[in-house]
């Protein structure tokens, strides 16, 4: 067999996680889930409203309902996925909580400043931890 066409060699095993990966890896799951929690009492806050008539429309309250079980379902995987050290959990963690950031910025000055601040430091939170892990074995 020529050079160009022997096989290379598998990469070698990956270091286990420090210590300190493992924290960044809980801490990134506990804040996932964290904003599951907190999706899952805007839906419920949601459904409250429509039962008391407070909705103005009950097909969009209906809708909304619906696509945030869905985000909690994703937000509730990818927690487990986190605190198992899953290397497919890393990027919707990731994806979703780049967008908490410029949520944060716009809320600044819409809302209180805690709730701005919050949702900033929550997103951005959930970034670094999840960076933080380092790079997670393929399964």
């Amino acid at each position: 067999m020529s050079e160009r066409h022997t096989p290379t060699s598998a990469p070698g095993p990956v270091d286990p996680p420090t210590p300190r990966q493992r924290t960044a890896g809980k801490v990134a799951a506990a804040l996932v889930a964290v904003e599951a929690v907190v999706v899952v009492g805007f839906a419920v806050f949601y459904l409250v409203e429509l039962a008391l008539g407070q909705g103005q429309d009950t097909l969009v309250v209906i809708m909304s309902v619906v696509t945030m079980v869905v985000f909690v379902i994703g937000l509730a995987y990818t927690a487990l996925g986190l605190l198992r050290r899953h290397p497919r959990a890393q990027a919707p963690a990731i994806a979703f909580n780049f967008l908490m950031v410029p949520l944060g910025i716009a809320l600044l000055p819409l809302a209180a400043w805690w709730v701005g601040a919050g949702v900033l430091a929550l997103g951005a939170g959930v970034v670094v931890a999840t960076f933080s892990m380092g790079k997670l074995e393929e399964r």
